[in-house]
């Protein structure tokens, strides 16, 4: 008999950025309690230069985004100067569903992204959809890593468009929460998120009694290099697909 509250007790701790409930709501339908508590968090770089910035958008063949947040700065900017998706020339490359439905909600069409969310997937597939001559821009976070930029035989400018910082708040109540001894499952959603975690957190903690979800192969192995075994991860690397994932490990009970 297929147990229709497999979460029923455990705390499932988001440690990213949840840009909608969908997951948490997920979360509760299958019996658990949804921790939101975000590691880190973004905030927008503002800079003099900006319209110029987005003016110049249009001297390439490529704009690059690799995450939600990137796209929230890059709209942040677009309504301070009254610039419409019209405005836009470049065809865009994503990494991921959401963000690809980030970038659909501003009026921009999406015209790459890779089979599998990753930036070493991306890099290794936007060459057969791309010209080498075409000229690209990525625009991203402080803490992003040189996947694109180095993996990329295109000319790749960078724009970073946002910085992230550290959420104190947040790490004192996973450590309590942690401390109480109840049943916890952690999701890493990105290396920085997972690296924040164990430097604050688990490194002291460990990790012998949680569930460790990573989404994407880069997360996990982050984590596996650091000696944290990893318990949930699915094929595709999306919030929701994890929380199946994870009702699917805590098991069929008869």
């Amino acid at each position: 008999m297929f147990n229709k509250t497999p979460l029923l007790g455990e705390n499932v701790i988001f440690t990213g950025i949840l840009r909608s409930s969908e997951a948490s709501i997920l979360v509760e339908r299958l019996g658990g309690n949804a921790v939101i508590a975000p590691m880190i968090a973004t905030k927008e770089i503002v800079s003099p230069d900006d319209l110029d910035k987005l003016q110049r958008c249009n001297l390439y063949e490529w704009l690059i985004f690799t995450s939600q947040s990137s796209v929230k700065a890059f709209h942040s900017k677009m309504v301070k100067y009254q610039l419409d998706a019209s405005f836009f020339t470049a065809k865009i490359a994503v990494v991921g569903s959401k963000t690809a439905n980030a970038i659909e909600k501003l009026g921009l069409s999406v015209h790459f992204n890779p089979t599998i969310f990753s930036a070493d997937i991306f890099v290794q597939e936007f060459p057969k959809i791309a010209s080498l001559t075409d000229h690209c821009l990525f625009v991203k976070g402080n803490l992003a890593k040189d996947t694109i930029t180095a993996g990329l035989n295109n000319e790749v400018d960078e724009w970073t468009i946002y910085e992230t910082v550290e959420l104190e708040e947040n790490k004192e109540f996973v450590k309590k929460l942690l401390k109480s001894e109840e049943s916890c499952s952690i999701i890493f959603t990105s290396p920085s998120t997972a690296e924040v975690f164990h430097r604050s957190i688990g490194a002291f903690h460990g990790y012998d009694h949680v569930t460790v979800c990573a989404i994407g192969h880069i997360t996990k192995s982050f984590l596996e290099a650091k000696k944290v075994s990893v318990q949930v991860m699915p094929d595709t690397y999306t919030l929701i697909d994890v929380i199946v994932k994870l009702a699917e490990w805590k098991g069929r009970v008869q």
